[in-house]
C-alpha cells in the first residue's frame, strides 16, 4: 500500500487554487555554481560498485525503499536510476519516519518483506534504529570522497543536506521588507500577531532544525526562539503551513523544508511565495539512508546507496529539490548554492547534533514552554 504525503506539501498545487498567477524565479535562492569554502568532499570519478556485486544486485532485479520524501521528488532519482540498471526495479513507499520504523519493526517481526534501504530525517529516530540493529555496517565507495559530516553512523551516510528555511507571502510582505534572520522575525511576529507560522516540534524536520539552530547558537538562539513564540501559530506539518500562507492566513513562516525552492522557483507559486536562507543560522539537516539488516535484495541494496551518493545520483537528487553536497555537482538547490547566501560561518553543518539522544526530551520541553504547548 503507497502511503504518500500530504499533497497539500505541493504549495496549494503550486498555488493555482489559490491564485492563477505565473510567476519568475526568486533572487533568494543564490547562483548555480558559486564556489564553495565548506568542505563538498573531493571531486572524483565514479566510484562504482565491483562487478559481481553488481551482477548479484541485478539478479534480485528489485529495491525496496521506504522514504519521507515524496513522490514527486523522488520521481527523478528513480528515472535515472532505473536507466541506469534497466534490470532492476525501484519501488518506493512514501511515508513519515516514524512510519518507516515502525513499519520496519513490524515487517521483520512477522516475516514480511520489507525495505532493502530506508531514507530518513529523523536523526534521533534512525540512531535508534542503528542502536537496535536494524542497520547494515556498509562501507560505500563513494564515502573516501565525502565529507566527513557526511558519515552520520555505522552504515549510515547522508544522501542531501536540506536547509530549513523562511517563506513569505510576497503579496503581504513584499521582498525588500522580508525579515533575513530570526531575530528580524521576531518583530516580525510582536508586530503581526498570529500572522506567522511554523511546525511543530513533534515533527522531526522541525525538531532537527530546532536542535541544531540552539546546539549552534546557544542561549542566543534559545533567546530569539522564545521571543518568537508567544506570537508563533504552529502547524502540524508544511503541507497545512504552506496551505495556509499561500491563502493568506500567514504572512511568513519559518523552518520549512527546503523541498519547496522546487515547488517556488519558475512555478506558479512565484508571484505568490519567496523563500530565504536565515542568515543568522540556516540548520542543515542530512536527509540519512542505509541499507537494512533485513533486506532482501542487499546487493540491490547497496547499488541504489552507491548510485545516490554519486554525482549522477545527487544531480538527479537535485531535479527533486534535494540538497546535494558533493563537489562536481550543479545544482541551483546545492550547498554552495545556500553558502552563497548566507556564507559559510552560517551554515549549521555537522552531521547529527553532539548528544541529541540525550538532550532531546529537555530541547523539547524547553520549546514547548517557549510556544506554550
Amino acid at each position: 500500500m503507497m502511503i504518500s504525503l500530504p499533497k497539500a506539501c505541493a504549495l496549494a498545487a503550486a498555488c493555482a487554487v489559490v491564485l492563477t498567477a505565473c510567476g519568475a524565479s526568486p533572487s533568494t535562492g543564490g547562483s548555480a555554481t558559486p564556489t564553495a569554502s565548506v568542505d563538498v568532499g573531493k571531486a572524483s570519478s565514479v566510484t562504482p560498485l565491483d562487478e559481481a556485486t553488481t551482477a548479484r544486485a541485478e539478479k534480485q532485479g528489485s529495491v525496496l525503499l521506504y522514504t519521507n520524501a515524496d513522490a514527486d521528488q523522488m520521481a527523478p532519482i528513480t528515472k535515472a536510476f532505473e536507466a541506469k540498471y534497466p534490470a532492476i526495479d525501484l519501488r518506493v513507499l512514501n511515508m513519515n519516519d516514524a512510519q518507516t520504523f515502525q513499519r520496519y519493526a513490524t515487517e521483520t517481526a512477522t516475516g514480511v518483506r520489507t525495505a532493502d534501504v530506508v531514507m530518513a530525517t529523523d536523526s534521533v529516530g534512525m540512531l535508534d534504529f542503528v542502536a537496535k540493529g536494524h542497520v547494515l555496517d556498509y562501507t560505500d565507495p563513494n564515502l573516501e570522497n565525502l565529507p566527513a559530516y557526511a558519515r552520520l553512523a555505522p552504515g549510515v551516510v547522508a544522501v542531501s543536506e536540506d536547509p530549513m528555511v523562511a517563506v513569505y507571502n510576497t503579496a503581504l510582505i513584499p521582498k525588500d521588507k522580508q525579515p533575513k534572520n530570526l531575530a528580524s522575525l521576531a518583530k516580525l511576529a510582536a508586530s503581526a500577531k498570529g500572522k506567522v507560522g511554523t511546525t511543530d516540534i513533534s515533527n522531526p524536520q522541525s525538531f532537527g532544525a530546532v536542535s541544531s539552530y540552539v546546539t549552534e547558537n546557544g542561549d542566543a538562539g534559545w533567546k530569539h526562539l522564545e521571543a518568537l513564540g508567544p506570537n508563533t501559530k504552529v502547524e502540524s506539518g508544511n503541507g497545512n503551513l504552506m496551505q495556509k500562507l499561500a491563502q493568506g492566513e500567514y504572512q511568513a513562516t519559518y523552518f520549512v523544508a527546503g523541498n519547496v525552492r522546487a515547488l517556488i522557483e519558475g512555478k506558479e507559486a512565484a508571484k505568490i511565495l519567496d523563500y530565504t536562507y536565515l542568515t543568522d543560522g540556516t540548520p542543515l539537516l542530512p536527509r540519512a539512508v542505509a541499507v537494512t539488516k533485513k533486506a532482501k535484495s542487499p546487493d540491490a541494496a547497496k547499488l541504489l546507496v552507491n548510485f545516490l551518493l554519486s554525482v549522477e545520483g545527487q544531480e538527479a537528487a537535485c531535479d527533486g529539490g534535494f540538497t546535494p553536497y558533493r563537489d562536481g555537482v550543479d545544482c541551483a538547490y546545492g550547498l554552495p548554492a545556500v553558502e552563497a547566501v548566507v556564507g559559510a560561518d552560517h551554515l549549521i553543518l555537522g552531521g547529527y547534533p553532539k548528544d541529541i539522544v540525550r538532550n532531546k526530551t529537555t530541547i523539547v520541553e524547553r520549546w514547548k514552554k517557549a510556544y506554550d504547548r
